[in-house]
């Protein structure tokens, strides 16, 4: 009997390690990952909406029905895509020309998970409380997608009368990760990192900190570049 009291111990101690890559580390309420997967899905749904018809007005953002968790960084994009596209934000709804108010459809995250192996199994006996035998894998892909749909009405603010909505904004990212035969994680793909030289960035701090990471050839996703004031024709220096 002691015998076994001792092998299903040590089965117990096996079992508990082979769960340690489930168990969410992290000591915010997000995982870096997640909130990576979160808003670069919610920054791509904005970039869909064409703000070009409304140059030059003054645009009130009501954002009071759109609550989701990461909100503050959906806002600050919105802010930001609108200015850029020229539109001149109002603070209040009395100082403005439209009103728009953002709806949230969706902001959230979908895991996956496929195993080829045999999954964790309960082993127990008489008397004593089942213990989990730890899984063996020999392939196992964890698939992380984070998904946005928002949509935008416009409004009079004086007469309340409709003026326009957007189409659905779409927005989507993945990450993924790989064990094989039981090693791993290994970073998989995935389409929220972007392809640049995290070796040569400087640490913050100082002048170093307002330096721009160096992108790759190749890279779609082109630095921020500085907009010249309207009528300069003079072109911003360049390093050669």
């Amino acid at each position: 009997m002691r015998n076994v009291v001792a092998t299903l111990a040590l089965l117990g101690a096996v079992g508990s390690t082979g769960c340690i890559g489930n168990i969410r580390d992290t000591t915010t309420p997000r995982t870096a990952h997640e909130m990576l997967l979160v808003s670069t899905a919610a920054q791509r749904a904005v970039r869909f909406y064409d703000a070009a018809p409304l140059k030059g007005r003054k645009v009130h953002l009501d954002l009071t029905l759109f609550d989701p968790i990461d909100k503050n960084y959906v806002q600050s994009s919105l802010r930001y895509h609108l200015a850029n596209s020229g539109v001149i934000l109002a603070d209040q709804a009395s100082e403005c020309e439209i009103v728009m108010e953002v709806r949230n459809a969706s902001l959230g995250l979908w895991d996956g998970d496929f195993v080829l192996g045999i999954p964790q199994l309960p082993v127990s006996a008489q008397g004593l409380p089942p213990v989990m035998l730890p899984p063996l894998y020999a392939f196992r892909r964890l698939s992380h997608q984070g998904f946005a749909k928002f949509q935008l009405w416009l409004y009079d603010p004086k007469t309340k009368a409709y003026l326009g909505r957007s189409q659905d904004l779409w927005g989507t990212s993945y990450y993924n990760q790989w064990w094989f035969f039981g090693i791993g994680p290994f970073d998989g793909s995935n389409d929220v990192f972007p392809d640049m030289d995290f070796g040569n960035m400087v640490g913050m701090g100082g002048d170093a900190g307002d330096q721009e990471a160096e992108f790759k050839s190749g890279d779609t996703t082109s630095p921020p570049q500085e907009v010249p004031p309207s009528g300069d024709t003079q072109s911003p220096p360049r390093d050669d």
